[in-house]
């Protein structure tokens, strides 16, 4: 399973672009909002003073212009909200900084030679293993052997490679992989922990820092101190 949690081989969160589409909406119907109130303009000084604008066709435009206005109105007080939102979000997310937090997510963050993780099966398995590579390379750095009972398991990593090798601090995929007895593939649950080591402010949205694993406050699940 793959959650967006763990982004590239770097593991630094990637900045995204300042234009939001309710902003670019706004201005849409802004100018649409100015353009009809010129036709409407344009209309009432040129109509024929001998033939009038239909009043129900005139009070048509007229509810269309007030609802137009206050689209524009509601648009403007959504941004706010939004706007207040997002600029108290550095303040949560430096709140986080050295608590422990469970994650939904195959990254791992390999901290002070450890790190540990959780497995959940819905139902008994045949076959029952626990891969882990390495984030820049994909290459099989670890396997270790699952419980094949259905369930919540702990799994414990000693930062030791398949050959008894420490390998270093950094960013590291973990995928449980588990069969049923009818060969099919059976959902595996993966919660990972980690240290909140850090706040990366250079995106619209703040990415919590474990270690060199960026992840967004959405996708933390609890917190431990």
């Amino acid at each position: 399973m793959s959650i967006s949690g763990l982004t590239g081989s770097t593991g630094t969160a990637s900045n995204s672009t300042t234009t939001t589409a309710p902003k670019s909406a706004l201005g849409d119907l802004s100018n649409n909002y100015e353009t009809f109130l010129t036709l409407l303009t344009s209309q009432l000084q040129n109509q024929d003073p001998l033939q009038p604008t239909d009043t129900a066709e005139f009070t048509k435009q007229l509810v269309q212009y007030s609802q137009v206005e206050q689209s524009i109105k509601t648009n403007q007080k959504l941004d706010d909200v939004i706007s207040a939102i997002n600029n108290g979000q550095p303040n949560q997310a430096l709140g986080y900084i050295g608590k422990t937090v469970e994650i939904q997510s195959n990254g791992i963050a390999l901290q002070n030679g450890s790190a540990y993780l959780t497995v959940s099966t819905d139902r008994p398995a045949a076959e029952a293993m626990f891969e882990i590579t390495d984030a820049k390379t994909g290459k099989v750095v670890r396997t270790m052997p699952l419980s094949k009972f259905a369930g919540t398991q702990d799994v414990n990593w000693d930062g030791l490679d398949q050959n008894g090798n420490k390998l270093p601090d950094g960013t590291y995929k973990g995928v449980a992989k588990v069969t049923g007895s009818d060969g099919k593939e059976i959902n595996a649950q993966v919660m990972s922990f980690g240290r909140v080591t850090g706040v990366d402010l250079t995106a619209e949205e703040p990415y919590l820092m474990l270690g060199n694993l960026p992840i967004t406050m959405t996708n933390v699940l609890s917190i431990r101190n």
